[in-house]
């Protein structure tokens, strides 16, 4: 495979955001070039891990938008990954170190079109792998396109179940909704000892969608247990006709599998409603800002990928490393799979002897991967299986419940 120039490339617009996120990552840009609505930054420095060739990835996150806390966790993990990578003797490959760097890390902006325009940009450059995107919508819109070109993509993020389907091309380091679905409903029933339960779910998103189906499916083969669902739309921002209509049902639990920056809202207008029963979640409920609504997410719960307040070495490893470079800042779950997915690939591609992805995706297929949330293993779709962390509100404090 032919290599390329080292250089490192992030999409971002010219925001604080933006900037903050630059300075974050320690090598700052000394120049920038404009790109339209997006700028492309060139760093002018390189650390060899030794000498030799350089292997080149990219990544993809939503770096503006409404999930940007997202994005700027993820392009932190994924960074930090890569220096860590590299201050330990970078991919070691026939007996060969190779440096690994980022070629670009492109914005989707939680955007399918976007996100497409964002995979076109990764893929122009002689890259071994795409990490990316975070949203399902955004992941589904180029995994077609990586399939028939051969371009290995795992997503960190991305749960919606059809995407692995895609393609032996085509993996996931996070839980899909396929298993993320009946764990929600067994929660709701096994856990809490729901009979009675409402789904409020986003109709217009393919994560939210395709989650409500999975756990549908799920209650549906249960004995004794009644759900029903309640429709809304992303946008939305007055919930008060499903909350009414999930009260007048008589639901003992309420699941809305929808993204953290609409949590906030809907939990407050439940509680407000009356609704004191469990209020359940999926993963994307993380980086939820629970300030000013603290009490009103008491007995709220969400599916987590792990609790980065755990006594484990590579937790604890991890956040102070993070800390260490960026802060607090964008230390969520999303910037340890970022990190992990990293990390992952460098192992796949040492048991492989090879950074060709035809050759990496098979390695990739048969390993196991020592998560910070536990061991990632595949099945033949590509998707990972791995433990369920459970995480839970006091007075505000995010807070670990338990696993499932």
């Amino acid at each position: 495979m032919k290599k390329r120039m080292k250089k490192i490339v992030a999409m971002l617009t010219v925001t604080a955001l933006s900037m903050g996120l630059l300075a974050g990552c320690g090598d700052s840009a000394a120049t920038t070039e404009s790109t339209g609505t997006t700028e492309t930054t060139e760093s002018t420095e390189s650390a060899p891990a030794a000498d030799g060739d350089t292997i080149l990835i990219a990544g993809i996150a939503p770096l503006t938008g409404s999930l940007a806390s997202w994005g700027e966790g993820a392009v932190n993990g994924y960074n930090l990954a890569i220096k860590e990578i590299n201050e330990a003797g970078g991919v070691t490959i026939d007996g060969k170190s190779y440096t690994l760097e980022s070629a670009v890390f492109a914005d989707d902006k939680s955007d399918a079109t976007e996100a497409i325009s964002a995979y076109n940009n990764c893929a122009s450059y002689d890259i071994s792998a795409v990490i990316g995107s975070c949203s399902s919508s955004c992941t589904l819109s180029f995994v077609e396109t990586a399939q028939e070109s051969g371009m290995l993509v795992i997503t960190p993020y991305s749960t919606n179940a059809t995407i692995c389907k895609t393609g032996d091309y085509i993996f996931r380091e996070c839980f899909s909704d396929a298993d993320q679905g009946p764990t929600l409903a067994k929660m709701a029933t096994e856990e809490f000892g729901a009979k009675n339960i409402a789904i409020v779910a986003a109709e217009d998103s393919d994560y939210c969608a395709g989650l409500a189906e999975a756990m549908e499916g799920s209650l549906a083969e249960m004995a004794d247990v009644t759900f029903e669902h309640y429709g809304c739309v992303t946008t939305d921002t007055d919930y008060t006709a499903q909350i009414s209509k999930a009260i007048e049902q008589g639901a003992e639990v309420i699941i809305y599998p929808n993204n953290y920056d609409t949590v906030p809202n809907f939990v407050s207008q439940a509680r407000d409603a009356g609704f004191s029963g469990p209020i359940l979640g999926g993963d994307a409920w993380d980086g939820t800002d629970v300030t000013g609504y603290e009490a009103k997410f008491n007995d709220c719960y969400y599916l987590a990928h792990l609790d980065l307040s755990a006594d484990t070495e590579a937790v604890k490893n991890y956040v102070a490393a993070y800390k260490a470079e960026y802060g607090e800042e964008g230390l969520n779950a999303v910037s340890s799979l970022y990190y992990d997915t990293v990390k992952m690939l460098v192992q796949a591609m040492e048991t492989a002897n090879s950074y060709d992805p035809a050759v990496v995706k098979d390695a990739l297929l048969a390993m196991e991967y020592d998560s910070m949330g536990g061991t990632v293993t595949y099945d033949e779709n590509g998707d990972a299986k791995k433990p369920f962390t459970i995480e839970t509100f006091k007075d505000g404090a995010l807070t670990y419940y338990g696993s499932f």
